[in-house]
C-alpha cells in the first residue's frame, strides 16, 4: 500500500498492489523493489499514486536490502546477490551458503545474521565474488540497523550494540534485553534514542547517551491479541492476549483512542475476558491470581487493585448488580465485587469442560457453551448454583446470545444453531443455518444476529428464529474473537488486527430494504449433526428441485440408498443406511443453488 503522508495525522491511501505473499521491500529514490514469495519485483514509483512494473527476477528472500546497483536477498538458503543495474532484467551474480535473518550494506561492507548465531562482516567491492572479512559468534539478529551518522556502531534488536571500528574483529559493547520478541530495529541518532519493535510490549524506547550501557527508557503501544471487549459509556475495555487491559475512550466511534493500560513488562499477562462499570473493571488473568479488580477512575493509569485466585482463569464473565458470573474450565463461579478491592467467592459449581467458553446471564439462569454442548445453571441463589441440564451435543462453541426462550449459538461446524430453553430442563434443537466459516462469538440487536467468524462478520435476520438467514458478510483482516454491543454501535475484538467498530444503524436499514427481494430465494437449513439417520432439510420453495448428496470425498450417494421423502416444510433425508461421517446436501432450483452440511453420527 502507497499513502501519502503530507499530513502526518491524516495519512491517505493512494494505491496499493496486489503481490504474491510479500517477505520484504525496499525503496530507493523512485524505485520500489518488492521479495514475494515466488521473485523479486521492481517498480517505479515516480507517481506514487500509480505505480508501474518494470521488471523481476525468479530469485525471493525474506530480507531485502538495496545498495548502489545491486539487491542482497536473504533465505534460508543463501544470501542471494542481485545486479539490478537494469530493472527490467535483474539477475543473480553470486550467492552465500548461509540460513540468513537480517541484512545491512554501507558502502563496500556487507553485514549479516545468521540463524547459527552468528554476525558476519564481507566485502562486497566486487559483488560476484564477496569476500568474507570477520564473524562474531553468539548474536543472532534478525535486524540490524547502523545510524547514518555513525561509521562504527551497528545494532541488534536483541538488544545488542556492535562496533565494528574494526570489521575483521566485531565486537559486542553494549546490550540490554527488552522484555518480549524482537523484529526490527531503528534510531534516532540526534536524540540518542533506539527504537525496537517488540512482539509483547509495543515499541521499546533506548537510550543510547552511552551506548556501552544502553538503558530501557520506556515501553510504548503495548500490542498483543485482542480477545474480549466490553463497552462502558465512553469506554471500551479491551482484554489482550500478552499484554493485559487496554482503556479506550469511544466518544468518537469513528477514532477511538488509547487512554491507558494495565501491563507489566516481561510477565507477559493474559487476559481473555472483561467486564467493566463505573470505577471499576474486572479481568480474567494470569498469571494468578486469576480474577482480578482495576480500578479505572483515571482511565488514563488504570491499576490492579484486587484479585481471587480462582480455579482457573475465566474465559468469559458476565457482571451483574454486585455479582460477576465467571465460566472456566470445569467450573462456573460466582464472585461478590460488591467490595471491589477485596472480591469474594460466594458459589461454584461444576460445568462444561473444554478451552473456549460462552456465557449469558438471563433472569435466574445462567447459559454457558463449550466444545462439549449447551449447560444450563440455576443462580437464583448465588451462593448455591446448579446444573439444570446439559445438553450432549458436541457444539465446539465459544460464544452464545439468548433471547427470550431462544438460544443462539456459532460453532466450529460453520453453523448457527437455534435451541430452544423454553424449557430448561430439556433443551433442544429448533434450526441450523450454513456460516461462511467457523463461529466464535455473536450478539443480537433487533432482528439482526451479528455473527464473528474465522473470516469475517456475518448478520443474520432472525425475525422468525426458527428460519434465521444470511444477509450480509463482511471480510475482517483476522477473525472475530468476541463482540460487544452498545447501542448502536457493535464491538469486535479481532485477535492480532486490533478492534474495530460497526454502525449497527446502517446494518438494520440495510436489512429492511434486503427483506422483499431476500424473501423470494431459496432457504435451505437443515441441523448439522444427527444421530439416527433421519433428518429433515427445511427448503422453500420445493417446486422444481433437485436434490443430491455427497459424501467426504466428493461421491455422489444420492442413489445409494438415501431418499428424499416429501413433508410438510420441506424433505426428509434418510441416512439411516449410511456410514456416519460428513455429507453434503445440494439443493437446486431452476435459478439457485444452494449446500448445507451434515455430519451423521
Amino acid at each position: 500500500e502507497c499513502y501519502d503522508i503530507g499530513n502526518l495525522s491524516n495519512p491517505v491511501l493512494l494505491n496499493w498492489l496486489s503481490q504474491p505473499l510479500m517477505y520484504d521491500f525496499f525503496v530507493v529514490d523512485t524505485l520500489l523493489y518488492t521479495s514475494s514469495r515466488d521473485s523479486l519485483r521492481i517498480f517505479s514509483v515516480s507517481n506514487p499514486a500509480s505505480p508501474r512494473w518494470l521488471g523481476a527476477c525468479a530469485d525471493s528472500g525474506y530480507v531485502i536490502y538495496v545498495s548502489g546497483s545491486h539487491a542482497y536477498l536473504g533465505h534460508q538458503a543463501g544470501l542471494f546477490i542481485l545486479d539490478v543495474a537494469n530493472p527490467a532484467a535483474p539477475h543473480r551474480v553470486a550467492t552465500l551458503g548461509f540460513d540468513v535473518l537480517s541484512i545491512w550494506v554501507k558502502d563496500t561492507l556487507l553485514y549479516f545474521g545468521t540463524y547459527d548465531s552468528t554476525f558476519r562482516v564481507y566485502n562486497v567491492k566486487n559483488p560476484a565474488s564477496p569476500v568474507p572479512v570477520g564473524s562474531l559468534s553468539g548474536i543472532a539478529p534478525a535486524c540490524l540497523y547502523m545510524p547514518p551518522t555513525c561509521d562504527t556502531v551497528v545494532y541488534s534488536p536483541a538488544f545488542d550494540v556492535i562496533s565494528v571500528a574494526n570489521p575483521a574483529a566485531p565486537r559486542r559493547v553494549g546490550s540490554v534485553s527488552p522484555p518480549g520478541w524482537e523484529y526490527s530495529v531503528a534510531a534516532v541518532p540526534a536524540l540518542n534514542y533506539a527504537l525496537v519493535a517488540d512482539y509483547f510490549d509495543g515499541l521499546a524506547v533506548i537510550n543510547m547517551a552511552v551506548p556501552q550501557s544502553p538503558q530501557i527508557d520506556s515501553l510504548l503501544f503495548s500490542t498483543g491479541l485482542a480477545e474480549e471487549v466490553a463497552a462502558d459509556g465512553s469506554k471500551l475495555y479491551v482484554a489482550g492476549l500478552w499484554s493485559g487491559l487496554h482503556v479506550l475512550d469511544i466518544s468518537n466511534p469513528a477514532a477511538p483512542r488509547q487512554l491507558g493500560n494495565v501491563d507489566v513488562p516481561g510477565v507477559r499477562p493474559s487476559s481473555y475476558a472483561v467486564v467493566a462499570r463505573d470505577s471499576f473493571a474486572y479481568i480474567g488473568w494470569t498469571p494468578v491470581p486469576q480474577f482480578r479488580s482495576v480500578s479505572v477512575s483515571d482511565p488514563t493509569r488504570p491499576t490492579l487493585v484486587g484479585g481471587y485466585d480462582v480455579t482457573n482463569y475465566p474465559e468469559d464473565m458476565v457482571l451483574r448488580d454486585t455479582l460477576v458470573f465467571a465460566a472456566e474450565e470445569t467450573w462456573f463461579q460466582v464472585i461478590n465485587v460488591a467490595r471491589p478491592r477485596q472480591p469474594v467467592l460466594v458459589g461454584s459449581c461444576t460445568s462444561t469442560d473444554g478451552v473456549l467458553f460462552g456465557l449469558v446471564v438471563q433472569d435466574s439462569l445462567a447459559y454457558e457453551v463449550s466444545a462439549f454442548g449447551l449447560w444450563i445453571i440455576n443462580v437464583a441463589n448465588p451462593d448455591s448454583p446448579y446444573v439444570v441440564s446439559a445438553t450432549q451435543d458436541r457444539l465446539t462453541a465459544a460464544g452464545l446470545a439468548v433471547r427470550d426462550t431462544f438460544a443462539f449459538i456459532p460453532n466450529s461446524h460453520e453453523s448457527l444453531w437455534v435451541y430452544s430453553v423454553a424449557n430448561p430442563s430439556a433443551p433442544y434443537p429448533l434450526a441450523a443455518l450454513q456460516l461462511r466459516s467457523r463461529g466464535y462469538d455473536i450478539v443480537l440487536v433487533d432482528t439482526l444476529a451479528w455473527v464473528g467468524e474465522v473470516s469475517g462478520m456475518e448478520i443474520l435476520s432472525i425475525s422468525d428464529p426458527t428460519r434465521p438467514r444470511s444477509v450480509a458478510f463482511s471480510p475482517t483482516p483476522y477473525l472475530v474473537r468476541r463482540l460487544a454491543y452498545r447501542e448502536p454501535y457493535v464491538y469486535a475484538a479481532m485477535s492480532e488486527a486490533g478492534v474495530a467498530v460497526y454502525d449497527s444503524v446502517l446494518a438494520g436499514i440495510g436489512e429492511r430494504e434486503e427483506c422483499g427481494r431476500l424473501a423470494r430465494r431459496l432457504r435451505v437449513t437443515a441441523m448439522p449433526s444427527v444421530a439416527h439417520g433421519a433428518v429433515v432439510i427445511c427448503v422453500q420453495p420445493i417446486e422444481n428441485m433437485r436434490l443430491s448428496v455427497y459424501d467426504a470425498v466428493g461421491r455422489d450417494v444420492s442413489h445409494g440408498g438415501v431418499q428424499p421423502v416429501p413433508g410438510d416444510r420441506g424433505v426428509k433425508l434418510d441416512l439411516a443406511g449410511m456410514p456416519d461421517g460428513v455429507y453434503l446436501v445440494r439443493v437446486q432450483t431452476r435459478d439457485e443453488e444452494q449446500v448445507v452440511k451434515i455430519v451423521k453420527r
